[in-house]
């Protein structure tokens, strides 16, 4: 599962950071606006965690992410020059449409997003993934934890669901309301 971090100063991105980590949650991801902090997350996180940056839409962000330390770069867009500025740091481009998401992965994509996974509903979910059973993907939308759940059941790599940490989960002070959503969110355990 991959959490999108909020927009929120670097220090309390840091212990909200070690509670996903403690809670297992370790594949995280910032937007553009907080590119400039993910050296100092890469610096407390190392290789306990990988952070990357989502929302490219131009070769100009792919190369400050990597220039930054990303460790993957996302794009809701099938866009080539993605890939081209990401070097060896893999990349999950985006589609929605069988053929939208053959492209992204034949563009070199190491996994695609299925994004809004949520626009069809779950009969989507179920026959999506067996369909392009040769593209990883990972469901990326508004998602409930049953439909992440049936997402990973039917096939996919993984699920992203936005807008899962907000800032007001971030900036609490003892990070209480944020440990229960990453032990809500603990995919595979019902």
């Amino acid at each position: 599962m991959v959490v999108s971090l909020p927009a929120a100063d670097v220090d309390d991105l840091i212990a909200a950071c070690e509670v996903l980590w403690q809670e297992g949650h370790r594949v995280w991801s910032v937007g553009l606006d907080l590119v400039d902090e993910l050296p100092r997350l890469r610096q407390v996180f190392g290789r306990r965690a990988a952070v990357g940056v989502h929302g490219l839409t131009d070769e100009a962000e792919a190369r400050a992410a990597v220039d930054a330390g990303a460790s993957l770069l996302a794009s809701p867009y099938c866009l080539p020059e993605v890939v081209r500025a990401a070097g060896k740091v893999p990349v999950v481009l985006g589609g929605l449409t069988p053929q939208e998401l053959r492209n992204a992965y034949q563009a070199g994509a190491s996994a695609v997003q299925v994004v809004p996974c949520d626009a069809f509903g779950t009969a989507y979910a179920r026959g999506l993934p067996e369909l392009v059973a040769e593209i990883p993907l990972l469901a990326t939308g508004r998602l409930e934890h049953y439909q992440a759940e049936l997402w990973l059941s039917s096939g996919a790599l993984g699920v992203w669901p936005t807008g899962l940490v907000g800032s007001d989960l971030v900036i609490d002070a003892d990070l209480g309301e944020l440990r229960a959503v990453c032990q809500r969110w603990r995919l595979g355990d019902d």
